[in-house]
């Protein structure tokens, strides 16, 4: 067992040096003594990036300070040889925004226009303008089949009915339907009538009795028939309005069944277009 650390007598070590090392005798070529350090440049502030120029114009570079060498480009601006960076997008130009803008307008009104005149043709196809077939007052009209006459009369009340206001006036419409043959008894379903003033204005009628016949046996081919009706017009167009009568091309036929009607109608094509003008 060795001597006890802590024995009162310690043994002493002389001084050795350790740093720096003591000079050796070194082989040639080789020593341990480092090289001096370089000072490295400092590196060159980043370029903004140049702004884009119009076509046809060039950006010339800024000529180099006298002493002091060219920036190189920094290493994370650089681009490996043969890749492109991707391409800034151009600018939108005014004028080709407009032309955007009006070519989405246009389209737009086409797909609007396209389906609404679609819609008004096939409206037109099966309700075409009118045809107005004018007569001077009294005159007796015939029209497929059948001949009308118009009689107005200007009255103050009407039976069973509310007083008027003091600015309107009751109108008394008496319409004579005598069938020309046969076809004219077939063609008996009641007209539309109306009254109208020279500026355009509508006012309905309403039906208040009639005498035709209930059976199509008892129709007599040249014998009268009427339809009383009454409306109501401003006053001051009592004397001025006119009676404009729309004929149906409705067709009743005896003993038809409903198929066979149904099929008779699916073939005719006469529409609702002759309105019959009778002046005052």
């Amino acid at each position: 067992m060795g001597p006890s650390w802590f024995a009162s007598d310690r043994g002493t070590f002389p001084d050795q040096q350790v740093w720096p090392p003591t000079v050796r005798e070194e082989h040639a070529g080789i020593s341990t003594q480092p090289f001096p350090a370089v000072p490295a440049a400092p590196l060159p502030p980043r370029q903004p990036v140049p702004a884009m120029q119009p076509l046809g114009m060039t950006q010339e570079s800024p000529a180099p300070t006298a002493g002091v060498p060219a920036a190189a480009p920094a290493a994370d601006d650089a681009e490996p040889d043969g890749a492109a960076g991707p391409a800034d997008p151009a600018p939108a130009r005014p004028g080709r925004t407009a032309l955007r803008a009006v070519g989405a307008v246009l389209a737009l009104a086409v797909a609007i226009a396209v389906p609404t005149m679609d819609g008004y043709t096939t409206y037109r196809e099966a309700r075409p303008p009118d045809k107005i077939h004018t007569f001077a007052a009294g005159q007796t009209a015939s029209f497929k089949h059948v001949s009308w006459q118009v009689n107005v009369e200007v009255v103050d009340s009407i039976p069973n009915t509310r007083p008027t206001p003091p600015d309107r006036q009751w109108l008394k419409i008496r319409i004579t339907r005598i069938a020309l043959d046969q076809e004219g008894i077939i063609r008996r379903v009641p007209p539309e009538v109306e009254v109208r003033a020279a500026d355009g204005r509508v006012w309905k009628v309403e039906p208040l009795d009639d005498d035709l016949p209930l059976d199509a046996k008892d129709y007599r081919v040249g014998a009268p028939y009427h339809y009383n009706m009454v409306g109501v017009v401003p006053r001051a167009l009592s004397s001025q309005v006119e009676v404009y009568l729309r004929p149906s091309p409705a067709r009743i036929i005896e003993n038809e069944s409903v198929e066979d009607m149904f099929k008779r109608s699916a073939k005719e094509e006469e529409l609702k277009d002759d309105v019959l003008r009778f002046r005052r």
